[in-house]
């Protein structure tokens, strides 16, 4: 006999896509979140902390609820090369093994922390690979919004509130300020900033502003700290340049479609978060593809899968070839880089190295 499905996930099936593509973005661009969240500092004070996000994990409730619907996610994610772990060992004969961490952008202490073998490939590496060495550091996180304003901001004469209607003005406004940013600034940052920054939960943008450790950064500030040679795959400049790569219009559906998600944004971050405790990043497309297939098949999705991933594996492949080649490196960056057959692990696989779990 079929199931039925709760109309709150038919809810989640019909209106998460965008959110989904959202949060792929927090998983993927570190330098955005550092900017986010001094921008919110700089602009207003986000009210005090509420307490965790408190979402539930969707696979499960799809299990209890939409058995075959996961059974398809779950096919589908199993022809996903190199689906599964985050923590990969690399190996070439003449030099030192080094390690990939697959990291996640959240603040969550579940996940901000360096454990077990991860923590002792750390410890012996010579040299740490990050996404962006800028984004670690405020000031220089600030100093590039300022000097790339034509990424960050509308310069058209134009304002965010003439491209939307005024029941979206009118959800967007509380939604803002819950997250500490005034209309009045987001009305002049382009859609892209806004309509990422809205896509994370009060409870995970609350949770950054008073202090939560952020894994990236853990690792970024311990190198520092331990005086390690620290090297950055791409600049702030790169990982705007992607965002805003993306039609307009693209980041203003998504824009629309999160304000009407209300906590269900809460539920699509905590099964994001358990996927990659879990290791499953091979599911995360997947569960898009078969929640939203009008997104999934969309031209703009297919922009985003090739400026967001595709061109950005390719370009974080090239960069950290020469510190392999050198050896005993630890290279930790977004989770959704190391899957898929463009991601690092086949990357790197094609240069020449053996690449294998390590947890």
């Amino acid at each position: 006999m079929k199931r039925i499905i709760s109309p709150e996930i038919a809810t989640t099936a019909e209106n998460a896509g965008q959110q989904i593509l959202f949060g792929l973005v927090t998983l993927t661009v570190a330098a955005f979140l550092s900017f986010v969240w001094v921008l919110f500092a700089a602009v207003a004070q986000a009210e005090e902390p509420g307490g965790a996000c408190s979402g539930r994990d969707l696979i499960q409730v799809y299990a209890s609820e939409a058995p075959e619907k996961l059974a398809e996610i779950e096919a589908e994610a199993a022809k996903v090369p190199n689906g599964e772990g985050i923590f990969w060992k690399i190996d070439r004969d003449g030099s030192e093994p080094s390690y990939l961490f697959g990291t996640m952008h959240m603040a969550d202490e579940r996940i901000a922390r360096l454990t077990r073998a991860r923590l002792e490939a750390f410890n012996k590496a010579d040299t740490v690979v990050v996404e962006s060495v800028d984004a670690l550091d405020q000031q220089k996180t600030m100093a590039a919004m300022m000097g790339l304003q034509h990424l960050t901001m509308l310069t058209d004469g134009t304002t965010l509130d003439q491209k939307l209607s005024p029941e979206t003005i009118a959800k967007l406004q509380p939604a803002l300020e819950a997250r500490g940013m005034p209309f009045a600034v987001a009305r002049m940052l382009q859609p892209w900033v806004v309509a990422t920054a809205v896509s994370v939960p009060v409870c995970e943008t609350l949770a950054k502003h008073s202090g939560e450790p952020v894994l990236d950064a853990v690792i970024g500030r311990k190198a520092q700290a331990d005086g390690k040679q620290l090297v950055g795959l791409e600049t702030i400049e790169e990982q705007f340049a992607a965002m805003a790569s993306l039609p307009a219009e693209f980041h203003l559906g998504a824009l629309r479609e999160t304000l009407e998600l209300g906590t269900v944004a809460e539920d699509v971050m905590e099964t994001m978060k358990q996927l990659y405790m879990r290791g499953e990043t091979g599911m995360v497309m997947p569960m898009l593809k078969f929640a939203t297939p009008k997104t999934s098949e969309s031209g703009s999705y297919a922009h985003f899968q090739r400026q967001l991933i595709e061109n950005r594996n390719a370009l974080m492949a090239e960069r950290a070839l020469p510190v392999l080649e050198k050896g005993n490196a630890f290279i930790a960056i977004g989770a959704l880089h190391l899957p898929g057959k463009t991601g690092l692990v086949q990357a790197f696989r094609d240069a020449g190295y053996t690449v294998s779990r390590a947890d």
